[in-house]
């Protein structure tokens, strides 16, 4: 494989199970869910930036 996609695919491997972690915290579900569900929506916002290279061009290849 490239090295430079290999490189990347760590990369997102590394921060993925970063966000796992964060999300298995005690601390993140004890005041009201307040914490979880903003850090659901900054996830949800990172991961559409990262894995933008992947489906940004399928996107506009199926776009009428």
């Amino acid at each position: 494989m490239n090295p430079l996609i290999n490189n990347l695919v760590e990369m997102l491997i590394q921060m993925f199970l970063y966000d796992l972690e964060v999300m298995s915290n005690k601390w993140m579900y004890i005041p009201l869910l307040i914490p979880i569900l903003f850090y659901v929506c900054f996830f949800l916002l990172k991961w559409g930036i990262l894995l933008a290279p992947l489906w940004l061009p399928i996107r506009l290849a199926f776009k009428n």
